[in-house]
């Protein structure tokens, strides 16, 4: 990548792929603005959940690929990744405006003029593209933005493809619109109609067969991966199982409500994953989130039901003196806390950070052999290589304080060499 040009004052000039980032953001703020104006002008009664319920899914969606493409797009432009979050934010926001205003017509039981007709076809299958851009390229490209080799070009291309022919097609196809139960107002008859429909179920197949291709992708390159490229793909796979653990809680309970808004919304944590993987930002801090997460979890646990197993009938013992036995639970709990929590964290390192529990073990061998030794050049080797197994530095070197003792020979230091 060219380096930006300097300016007549001395300062550079920002690349102009940075520069475009910033309309792709703003359009899509544009197309969420425009929404909320026409749902503020249109829907009645305007209720709180209404408007919690829009605000969950633009932020979800449209704004919230779009925020993480722009942050992408501006720290690594370089990195196809963030246009493509970018790009598939705008295409989920493009349908907003035209949804409470499609609602009205449909609720007043009146003709569809021909901009409701096409925001109706397109809020129907925009999923589509946007899918293929928000989830299937970017888990062909990450973390690098490059594909893993030529061979998964095919899959790419056929993803664009899909894309392609499943909005076509759909958008032809004669058949009824599931989310306004509407038949299809461009939908064509004939031989016609069934090539198009021919088409979108092509396209639909071809979809999921390369959404299952990016994932198979993502787990080949974490197995044959290591370093700092697999800390950055354990990210991607957590924000997966985070953004499926929403999916389902929200289809587990009652639809169109707050509650699984904001669990849909969940999904969201696939891009902000990525995005934390791209920038390499504290990546070796998620062994020991996961490992307290997990820990605390565990240790609540243990605590909480010996504690309301006790409470009930320490109360029924003492017989009008419950809060002197939710006290002595409570201190009871307060007591066993701290080493339980420190049994319970290291038997959660050797599953969960073993990284840790390893350096751990290390450290605690070297301070029993320190005892024992005597030789200066050992111990200070020793020392080195300890170093150099548990924190793993770029290089190491040691240094002997000077003698101060008044009878002792000419100050001298001693230096090992360096651990690299």
């Amino acid at each position: 990548m060219a380096r930006p040009r300097p300016r007549p004052d001395g300062r550079r000039q920002p690349p102009t792929r940075t520069l475009l980032a910033w309309p792709l953001w703003l359009a899509t703020l544009g197309c969420c603005a425009a929404g909320l104006a026409v749902t503020l002008a249109v829907t009645r009664p305007l209720t709180i959940a209404v408007l919690i319920e829009g605000a969950a899914h633009a932020l979800a969606f449209p704004l919230g690929y779009a925020t993480i493409g722009l942050v992408l797009t501006l720290r690594r432009p370089a990195n196809p990744i963030g246009w493509l979050y970018a790009a598939a934010g705008l295409l989920w926001s493009l349908a907003i405006p035209g949804d409470t205003w499609l609602d009205q017509f449909l609720t007043e039981h009146r003709p569809l003029p021909l901009a409701a007709q096409v925001a109706a076809v397109y809020g129907e299958f925009n999923w589509v593209p946007a899918t293929i851009l928000g989830v299937t390229l970017p888990a062909l490209l990450v973390p690098d933005g490059r594909l893993r080799s030529r061979r998964w070009r095919p899959v790419a291309a056929a993803a664009v493809a899909a894309a392609v022919l499943a909005l076509v097609g759909s958008a032809l196809a004669p058949s009824r619109l599931e989310d306004t139960s509407i038949a299809n107002p461009f939908g064509l008859a004939g031989p016609t109609g069934a090539v198009a429909a021919a088409l979108a179920a092509a396209g639909t197949l071809l979809w999921m067969a390369t959404m299952v291709a990016s994932l198979a992708c993502v787990v080949v390159r974490f197995r044959s991966s290591v370093g700092v490229e697999r800390q950055q793909l354990r990210w991607v796979a957590a924000g997966a199982v985070a953004a499926v653990a929403g999916l389902l809680a929200g289809a587990a309970v009652p639809q169109r409500t707050v509650i699984s808004s904001i669990l849909y919304a969940m999904v969201l944590c696939i891009p902000l994953a990525v995005a934390v993987a791209v920038l390499r930002y504290r990546l070796w801090d998620l062994d020991r989130l996961v490992s307290r997460t997990v820990t605390y979890a565990v240790v609540t646990a243990l605590l909480a039901v010996p504690y309301l197993l006790i409470v009930p009938a320490a109360g029924r013992l003492v017989q009008g003196s419950g809060s002197l036995a939710v006290a002595a639970a409570t201190l009871a709990a307060a007591a066993a806390f701290a080493p339980l929590r420190r049994r319970v964290q290291g038997l959660v390192d050797r599953r969960f950070n073993r990284r840790r529990y390893d350096a751990a073990r290390t450290v605690e061998g070297f301070a029993a052999r320190l005892r024992d030794q005597v030789d200066l050049d050992a111990l200070g080797a020793e020392l080195l290589a300890v170093v150099d197994h548990t924190v793993q530095p770029v290089g190491a070197s040691l240094w002997l304080r000077p003698q101060t003792s008044p009878t002792a020979p000419e100050t001298t230091v001693d230096q090992l060499p360096t651990v690299e």
